[in-house]
């Protein structure tokens, strides 16, 4: 896979807003928060790892959005094991009060296709402590749920 993340020569597939405002703010905010044990920045865990979409990063954002997930800002930045960071952090709720939330990360590679990560989690609108300590925190739940819904809409991907 490939190790870099920058936006395509002819400007077209370039990170959003939201994502180019955390890539920014989020390394100062984590260099803060660390010294008392927060964080904003995190790894990605590999065996959230639900597949790569061969499309574009604006096409896959677009999916997502017809299958009523939301950009999410307030989700810590994510580094790829290879040094990426992530190009969008997504949720998806039964409602805004959920409980729950279906959070996916999205990362770039150099092939044009996107990787997709997944887990299931407290929603931090209704428990943002939870949330934040990762209590319940669910990796095979999240990949389940998120493989079964690409499935369910006809978005292939593959697991590499």
């Amino acid at each position: 896979m490939a190790t870099t993340d920058r936006p395509t020569p002819d400007g077209t597939d370039a990170i959003d807003l939201t994502t180019r405002v955390r890539r920014r703010l989020l390394p100062a905010l984590h260099r803060l928060k660390e010294p008392l044990g927060g964080y904003a920045i995190c790894r990605q865990h590999p065996a959230e790892y639900v597949g790569t979409v061969k499309r574009t990063l604006d096409t896959v954002q677009s999916i997502l959005a017809e299958l009523a997930f939301e950009s999410e800002p307030i989700a810590s930045l994510k580094v790829h094991d290879d040094g990426r960071r992530s190009a969008g952090s997504w949720v998806r709720r039964e409602s805004p009060l959920a409980k729950w939330q279906l959070h996916v990360t999205l990362f770039r590679t150099d092939e044009g296709a996107v990787e997709v990560f997944a887990h299931r989690e407290h929603s931090w609108l209704r428990h943002p402590y939870k949330h934040y300590t990762q209590d319940g925190w669910d990796i095979q739940g999240g990949v389940d749920r998120m493989r079964s819904i690409l499935s369910e809409h006809g978005v292939p991907f593959w697991v590499e």
